[in-house]
């Protein structure tokens, strides 16, 4: 190559070199054109970088020039556990298969069998305050409910209204990251509040639950529920065939875990589940009632002996325990009549067929977990809420309310409900002597603070956690004691502040080490009262008062059992110990002042709420414009046992216009003015006795008035009543006893809502015309104290 050759190539490769460098330096520029490009929209469109959880967050002109701060998420301790609490309700010591009973109950008795039962487990002896104490961590006077939440006797342990003094269990749960769920029973807020206006500040949606589908009160009709909600709303139970409240309430729980999991597979839930097994109606599908027919004919003596040998064999109670007399209102088996021993073992039959149907929902609710795959990390508890209940009467009955309203049905008219007694045609309660086996081996009833009405069963299971699964723990334990125990299983505390209010220290305390040791201590120190019944426990020994109502409370005699000899108070040992009487007498008046206990009240639960619906006034006053929603029982229009006139404007179209007007109750306490074939009908109902006031001309069509007025001779039960179109009357009747209160349907317009008043329609019995306006008015005069002492003596109410 020349010299010129190689300066050419140079040249050349000098040149390609700088127009490289030339193509290089622009497509850098436009590289970095883009970027800027890039930056700009970025500056235009992305959000900046976010700076820590707790620093503040950097403010500019423009969120281009600004650093936002985002709270964390509430997230639970890693491997939280989901929790189901079960509650069943008036379910004695001895009724689950896993306590002794003959009742089947695979799926509880599985429960425990893969966990922990424990044998001195506690209550208040009544529902709505063990339900206070367990939601809240307090006694349940500290909590506001020293006895039920159907009334406010203005003092603080007594205000029947759950306190703000405390997180509920579901609240702490939320707001520590899990989804939580009430399904069931509630009544743990006034029944001033059970309205459709509210306040809604007690109902489950307000205390901690973000979905809740339940009923208000303390029990509901199984077959059709007439006060059922879903969150804040009404609604009807589904239409069809075979429905089931128990059922239907377990469809619900699973729904709400599938969907919750389904959303939120790694966020941990908390199911609150109340059953309304086994308080009264004691009602049953018939297949199931019928799965134990004549296995309780040989009577509860047997019965209860036959639960003592099995919770002997199963180390329930001691070896040395032996059965107590029967309690008062129950007559040994082989006093009772030839009828009484055909009839009586019914009712049995009707109770073990709801607790195997409540079990068989236990079961399928286990059997979702296991499909989801959540069974093993998920701790549930079982409890019920106190001991067997004595409310059917030494008889029992087809009716609560009958025999609650001091009508009670006579044992040969009682018997002619033998083929369908649990069925939507009854309303019952069982004998109480088959509450004192409900309740083996101890003595009383629910209502009662001897051990009949605290002792109840008491289940822990938890697959992932619990070694020393199908044991018996014999530690005291009381409901207040539960909540704390979750927050330590779930692995956090409670706040010391909750919506602003500082809360009441914990009474109860965490028995949460007893899962894994069979040693671990608990409290050994509780008081208990309810209703002036009071007791106190503190170690070995245990103080009752052997209070009967109406009685001078310091003429109680102090009963103390020494619980390391006897576990069912059979020897009274306060002769032998004056001094530890005196003692345990003393921790009883400073916990009582303590916790807000006094007063003392031993009023019957009638007269109670008698008295306070007098002190509020009676509304007399009322008017409806449909459409109107269903209201509850407790806020409708009180008319029972009051002169009162119910008006109703209508339109009847040609050619129609029958149906339900107004409808309050059911049948088994209730009345309804309704049109059938043109003729207007006032009924009232109270099972098994109806009585009906029945127009015997058919009414025009088109707009009229319709009246039923209500005359009273004698209040609250002597009286009659009459229809009117217009001014004219159609009808009258003089009734054998009116009604003095309405069952738990709620008061509707248009529809017979709930369970129906009449077997004369079925279903809800729509209007078929136009209601305008429906006008109540009452002479809500005060009772006299004449019409009082009638009043109690003519329900049998010891004053």
């Amino acid at each position: 190559m020349s010299d010129n050759d190689k300066k050419s190539g140079t040249r050349l490769d000098r040149r390609a070199l700088l127009t490289g460098a030339a193509v290089g330096a622009a497509g850098a520029a436009a590289v970095a054109t883009g970027a800027n490009k890039v930056h700009d929209m970025q500056r235009k469109l992305a959000t900046p970088a976010a700076l820590p959880p707790g620093s503040a967050p950097e403010i500019g002109v423009s969120f281009a020039d600004s650093h936002p701060v985002y709270e964390p998420a509430k997230a639970p301790p890693a491997g939280a556990p989901n929790i189901i609490s079960i509650i069943l309700d008036d379910v004695g010591f001895a009724d689950l298969g896993c306590y002794g009973s003959e009742i089947n109950t695979p799926n509880i008795d599985a429960l425990a069998g893969g966990g922990l039962r424990y044998s001195n487990f506690r209550t208040t002896a009544m529902c709505s305050p063990t339900r206070a104490s367990f939601l809240t961590g307090l006694n349940h006077h500290s909590a506001g409910m020293g006895w039920l939440a159907d009334l406010d006797s203005g003092y603080p342990g007594y205000r029947g209204d759950l306190t703000h003094e405390a997180a509920t269990i579901a609240e702490v749960l939320r707001d520590s990251g899990w989804s939580t769920l009430h399904i069931g029973k509630w009544h743990v807020n006034n029944v001033d509040t059970t309205g459709p206006t509210g306040p809604y500040v007690n109902w489950p949606t307000s205390r901690g639950f973000e979905r809740a589908y339940w009923f208000q009160g303390h029990s509901t009709d199984n077959f059709r529920p007439g006060e059922l909600y879903d969150g804040i709303a009404p609604v009807e139970a589904p239409d069809r065939p075979g429905y089931f409240a128990p059922d239907d309430l377990t469809d619900r729980a699973i729904s709400y875990i599938n969907t919750q999991k389904a959303a939120a597979p790694n966020k941990p839930f908390y199911l609150n589940i109340a059953y309304p097994t086994a308080h009264s109606p004691i009602q049953a599908i018939a297949e199931d009632r019928d799965a134990y027919k004549g296995k309780y004919n040989a009577g509860w003596d047997v019965i209860r002996a036959a639960r003592l040998q099995r919770q002997l064999d199963m180390g329930i109670v001691p070896k040395n325990t032996k059965l107590p007399p029967i309690s008062f209102g129950a007559k040994p088996w082989d006093e009772l009549s030839d009828d009484e021993k055909h009839w009586y073992p019914r009712y049995m039959e009707v109770y073990a067929g709801a607790i195997t149907r409540c079990d068989r929902n236990i079961g399928r609710l286990m059997a979702a977990l296991e499909k989801l795959g959540v069974r093993d990390n998920t701790l549930v508890i079982l409890f019920s809420d106190n001991g067997g209940s004595g409310e059917g009467t030494s008889t029992g009955t087809p009716n609560i309310f009958a025999s609650a309203f001091g009508r009670e049905v006579p044992v040969p008219e009682a018997m002619k409900f033998y083929d369908v007694l649990g069925g939507i045609e009854t309303f019952p309660h069982y004998p109480m002597g088959w509450a004192c086996a409900s309740n083996t081996p101890f003595r009383l009833y629910k209502q009662y603070v001897h051990l009949g009405g605290i002792a109840d069963p008491f289940v822990v299971n938890w697959p992932a956690k619990i070694t020393e699964k199908g044991m018996v723990r014999d530690q005291f334990v009381h409901v207040v004691d539960l909540h704390p125990t979750l927050l330590d299983a779930a692995g956090i505390k409670r706040p010391e502040f909750h919506d602003g209010r500082r809360q009441k220290a914990f009474e109860g305390a965490s028995i949460f080490p007893t899962f894994n040791t069979a040693t671990a201590a608990t409290r050994d120190e509780q008081y208990f009262e309810l209703g002036g019944t009071r007791a106190y426990i503190k170690g070995k020994w245990r103080l009752v008062a052997d209070h009967s109502r109406g009685e001078a409370y310091e003429d109680d005699h102090w009963e103390l059992y020494d619980m390391s000899l006897e576990s069912n108070e059979l020897t009274d040992l306060s002769a032998q110990h004056p001094d530890i009487v005196t003692d345990l007498k003393q921790r009883w008046f400073d916990a009582a002042k303590r916790y807000n206990v006094l007063p003392l009240d031993d009023r019957n639960l009638l007269i109670k709420m008698a008295q306070y619906r007098q002190s509020r006034g009676v509304r007399p006053l009322w008017e409806f414009r449909p459409p109107v929603e269903r209201i509850s029982h407790d806020t409708a229009p009180a008319v029972g046992g009051f002169d009162h006139s119910i008006e109703i404007e209508l339109t009847r179209p040609e050619g129609g216009g029958d149906g339900v007007l107004v409808a309050s109750g059911s049948r088994y306490a209730g009345f309804v003015i309704y049109i059938d074939k043109g003729r207007l009908i006032y009924e009232t109902s109270l099972t098994p006795w109806s009585e009906r006031i029945m127009a015997q001309e058919e009414l025009p069509f088109g707009k009229m008035t319709l009246r039923y007025v209500q005359t009273m001779t004698s209040r609250p039960f002597d009286g009659s009543g009459a229809i009117y179109l217009g001014d004219r009357k159609l009808a009258e009747h003089i009734f054998d006893r009116c009604n003095f209160a309405t069952s738990y349907d709620g008061f509707s317009i248009g529809a017979d809502e709930g369970n129906q008043v009449s077997t004369a329609y079925q279903g809800i019995n729509r209007f078929q015309g136009t209601i305008d306006l429906v006008r109540v008015k009452i002479d809500a005069r005060p009772t006299t104290i004449l019409e009082e002492t009638r009043f109690l003596k003519e329900i049998k109410i010891k004053i």
